[in-house]
């Protein structure tokens, strides 16, 4: 597979965007191509054989435009479905996800750390992050947050947030205790600031884009699949098309997208 391949992403709407927007800055000679499944969003309420289902359909997708890599930028489907991903992508395709790397540069950056997380149902109950802790030496206390994806998604692209829905996660003070606060859905860097504003200043909000995007890095160059110039544009795909999902990704990018919609239909 050409170097000039695009690298596949995918999530269940906006959130992965968070991931798109720091691996277009750290990596500008790669083209990207975005799906997000935004007929099914959100998947944080689904269950772990249906996020299967869907990452699956949406890999299949990804490699028959040809893409070199799998970049998994939900925690939910990263946590119920990456064996299937890695599956259906092939030995040859590398695919990252956004769980691990997040562990390992929390772990290495505060061994021993006692942490917290907010994420969706699925990435919660899957216990996932709670094991990889566990076998690095770390604590995490999690708690699932089941409406704020659903309402960043709503209301990212025109302000509309309430800061009543941040607030409410966090009233009691169960995480002010905590060396560092994980965001363990890529919707909710979108809403940093407003859970920077919940917690004592001494916890660290961990910038999981970032981290997820040296790691991509990382991966291509040991693979040698890095490209050295940019050949096409990005793609930005939906399965269903919302005015919401094409502001919203106007607003986080900082430029219009073209949007193209291919049914679910067409990817089963």
């Amino acid at each position: 597979m050409s170097n000039n391949a695009p690298i596949g992403m995918f999530d269940s709407g906006i959130g992965g965007l968070t991931i798109a927007k720091a691996l277009m800055q750290r990596l500008p000679e790669e083209s990207l191509c975005y799906l997000g499944d935004t007929a099914h969003m959100p998947y944080g309420d689904k269950s772990p054989e249906r996020l299967k289902e869907y990452a699956v359909g949406i890999t299949k997708r990804l490699m028959d435009l040809g893409c070199k890599a799998v970049v998994v930028a939900c925690n939910s489907a990263s946590s119920n479905a990456l064996d299937e991903v890695r599956a259906e992508a092939g030995p040859e395709v590398p695919v990252i996800d956004v769980v691990r790397p997040v562990v390992d540069w929390a772990t290495l950056h505060n061994p021993c750390g006692e942490f917290a997380l907010i994420g969706t149902r699925a990435t919660v109950q899957s216990g996932l992050y709670d094991r990889l802790f566990s076998a690095k030496g770390g604590k995490v206390t999690s708690l699932a947050t089941p409406l704020l994806a659903s309402a960043i998604e709503e209301g990212f692209h025109n302000g509309t947030i309430s800061n009543a829905v941040v607030e409410a996660y966090f009233a009691d003070g169960w995480a002010a205790e905590k060396d560092a606060m994980l965001l363990a859905c890529t919707h909710y860097p979108l809403v940093k600031d407003e859970i920077c504003a919940q917690l004592p200043s001494q916890v660290v909000v961990v910038d999981t884009p970032a981290i997820v995007s040296e790691r991509a890095a990382k991966v291509l160059s040991e693979c040698g699949a890095r490209a050295s110039v940019k050949t096409q544009p990005h793609r930005f795909e939906v399965t269903d098309w919302t005015q919401a999902f094409a502001d919203g990704a106007a607003h986080i990018l900082g430029t219009s997208v073209d949007l193209f919609e291919v049914p679910w239909s067409e990817i089963q």
